[in-house]
């Protein structure tokens, strides 16, 4: 595994831990009934289909392609599509050489799949994960199949979005310097903008290159998380072991990882993907718009939160320490929670982070209560304002229905028919 800064705060720090642990606990009304736009589709309306993802254009074209398809396809059909179309709407972070983590649940019966390698060149975990995926549930369907039905389906229908547009201005002179890429992302002399139409992927000839390469990929696969249980009996699983939060013990990385999140259910059947990739150069990947980069990246938290009547996914990411974020959340009462409400008013309540070097607290002040602000500011610990803290995604199955959640602090489109 890749190296992650492993810190153990000083003691004086874990005491505060323990101190501030009741004001931080208790949400306040204050900061919940605040006027936001909704993360979810409306638990009263019956809903058939659910995706979320990067933006609205995307999500919109892929519904009403799935309602001209009728029957044809199924849910791992739609499962093959909605991720190889990522690869167009978000190239950045979602390439056949992106890890992938997928929740997916099939059957009545969860599962949590991750795909990445260690080695720099030549790995393609994003299309040898769907395609493991496919053939552990029996597709006899294949990738081509999927890249041809995208070529016939998809061309010249999906847009540049606000996040991909962010990724093409901060790398501009890198673009422009590429032979293989500014055809691609350039008009005139800038790049590609929000609502213009995204350049066309070459599917079929990336699928050629990576059978080509089959024998030579060290794709690591992992489906196993580590166990938790909360005072009040409540059980889940996470990628990150909380035993080592519940010591004051962080995993705080120098840089923030970023990720591409998104998902699609459809009846009783669901899928939630991360995909991220670390970019040493901008590259073009075999000559296409795709980008050149590694999988050997910090993975997003990842929580899977089942018990009886209740069912609770989520994602973490952008953050130095994502999974310290789900810890909170599971210590405020994530794994209690019986309603998709409850877990969104968890999701947009204030978060806080602690780091080191030097040790301090960084906080949402702004969606902090008045009495929170008060207890904090009585300790002898540096503490610093920031406009938002992290990322997180979540899918909720309750009696009342399921759910995909987004969170209102970034980016991000749900919609449902």
């Amino acid at each position: 595994m890749f190296k992650l800064a492993l810190l153990l705060l000083i003691s004086s720090c874990s005491l505060f831990i323990s101190r501030i642990e009741t004001p931080l606990v208790k949400i306040s009304k204050e900061s919940l009934d605040k006027v936001s736009p909704p993360t979810y589709c409306p638990i009263e309306k019956d809903v058939k289909a659910q995706i979320v993802g990067s933006d609205a254009h995307s999500e919109t074209v892929y519904l009403d392609s799935m309602k001209s398809s009728g029957n044809q396809l199924d849910f791992l059909d739609h499962f093959a599509l909605w991720n190889l179309l990522q690869l167009s709407i978000r190239p950045d972070q979602s390439s056949p050489t992106s890890r992938l983590q997928v929740l997916m649940e099939m059957n009545g019966k969860s599962y949590y799949f991750d795909f990445f390698s260690e080695e720099p060149k030549n790995q393609y975990p994003f299309l040898f994960g769907l395609e493991w995926i496919l053939e552990k549930f029996g597709k006899k369907k294949s990738l081509e199949f999927y890249a041809s039905y995208i070529n016939n389906h998809f061309k010249n229908k999906l847009k540049i979005n606000k996040e991909f547009e962010a990724f093409l201005v901060k790398n501009l002179a890198n673009l422009k310097s590429s032979e293989e890429l500014s055809p691609y992302y350039f008009r005139g002399a800038d790049v590609l903008k929000e609502n213009e139409t995204s350049p066309d992927v070459d599917l079929l000839s990336l699928i050629r290159h990576f059978r080509q390469n089959k024998s030579k990929q060290k794709i690591l696969v992992n489906t196993s998380l580590v166990p938790f249980e909360t005072e009040k009996g409540s059980q889940g699983k996470c990628n990150y072991d909380f035993n080592l939060y519940d010591n004051s013990i962080f995993l705080i990385d120098k840089v923030l990882p970023v990720g591409n999140i998104y998902g699609l259910s459809i009846g009783e059947s669901a899928f939630f993907s991360s995909s991220s990739q670390k970019l040493s150069t901008i590259e073009s990947l075999h000559g296409t718009s795709l980008f050149q980069g590694e999988s050997k990246v910090r993975s997003s938290a990842v929580c899977m939160i089942e018990n009886e009547n209740s069912k609770i996914w989520a994602f973490s990411n952008q953050s130095r320490d994502p999974g310290q974020h789900l810890f909170q959340l599971v210590r405020y009462g994530l794994a209690s929670s019986m309603k998709t409400s409850e877990v969104d008013k968890l999701i947009r309540h204030s978060r806080h982070l602690f780091l080191s070097d030097p040790t301090r607290l960084v906080i949402e002040s702004k969606r902090s209560s008045k009495e929170q602000i008060e207890n904090l500011l009585k300790f002898p610990l540096p503490i610093y304002n920031a406009d938002k803290l992290g990322n997180i995604w979540a899918f909720t199955q309750f009696k009342e229905g399921h759910r995909f959640i987004i969170d209102d602090r970034n980016p991000g489109n749900f919609s449902c028919q």
